[in-house]
């Protein structure tokens, strides 16, 4: 899916529990990926087709979120994510409201009986940014099922799951070099990361067509890295407070970065810094949600 992969793990009783996990990343990637022929292509190409059961149960949390964040996640926004240079496509100015009319999760139709996808005319399908946790979280289980006293898989820094070890996480500013903004650390759990560093502009909102502007970066940590991977691309769309709230409402926690008057601030869901031991930097407010 265009992105790198990290695995570890400690105690394995045999090596091929790495195998098993880079197996589960592989099988993801080939059933999702749209930079090669994969089941989702085809599905976008022939506009209906009875897909693998990982591909439905993706796309049936995918439209899930969608649901619950009022559409600023959307496995539908690939016509706009390709016009805006996604997928190593050429930008297309200015076309984003065009392909409006294309995009929406209600263009979408499942049938839990055979497993079939229908989409309406038009409509195209694109499960990066949440088919990465989900690839993560598979990877991870290989790795707790071959015996691993610890383990951790990392798919270019947007989704990182672990488990049996204590994870020290630096939050930065994606946009400038320097030092981290704040750190905390992860147990046993799932983060998932959106920002402007990688792959610059091709986080799209959905509802507008244009370029999400919300925040500088959002990090969610929640208890599958298939819904930080989605939520926290909700949350950029989103912006700080509405993001949040639907933290909340999902039971995650998570953080935004943003500038406020010219001044480094973090907002967080309420219990973010006590629970994960955030330590900002000299210089970063950090603010949390409701607090006055």
């Amino acid at each position: 899916m265009g992105t790198t992969a990290e695995v570890r793990a400690r105690g394995l009783p045999d090596p091929g529990g790495l195998d098993a996990a880079f197996a589960a990343l592989d099988r993801v990637d080939a059933l999702m990926s749209l930079w090669k022929e994969s089941e989702l292509a085809a599905l976008n190409a022939r506009g209906v087709r009875s897909v693998s059961g990982e591909t439905y149960a993706v796309l049936r949390h995918a439209l899930e979120v969608a649901e619950a964040s009022g559409g600023a996640f959307d496995p539908t926004v690939e016509p706009l994510v390709r016009a805006a240079g996604g997928f190593d496509a050429e930008p297309i100015p200015g076309d984003g409201r065009r392909l409006l009319d294309r995009v929406g999760y209600r263009h979408v139709h499942l049938d839990p009986k055979t497993r079939t996808v229908r989409l309406d005319a038009g409509t195209r399908l694109v499960l990066d940014g949440i088919a990465k946790g989900f690839a993560a979280d598979l990877a991870l289980a290989a790795l707790a099922g071959a015996g691993a006293t610890s383990g951790l898989v990392d798919l270019g820094g947007s989704s990182l799951a672990v488990f049996g070890e204590a994870l020290h996480v630096d939050v930065r500013d994606p946009t400038r070099e320097g030092p981290p903004w704040a750190s905390f650390r992860l147990g046993e759990g799932a983060i998932g990361t959106s920002g402007d560093s990688e792959r610059a502009g091709h986080i799209v909102d959905p509802r507008t067509g244009g370029p999400a502007r919300g925040v500088l970066q959002a990090t969610v940590v929640a208890a599958s890295a298939m819904e930080a991977d989605a939520l926290s691309t909700a949350v950029f769309v989103l912006g700080a407070e509405e993001g949040l709230a639907l933290l909340a409402r999902r039971q995650a926690m998570g953080l935004v970065l943003r500038w406020e008057d010219g001044r480094r601030v973090i907002r967080t869901t309420p219990g973010f810094a006590a629970d994960l031991a955030l330590v900002a930097a000299p210089g970063v407010e950090v603010k949390e949600q409701g607090a006055r």
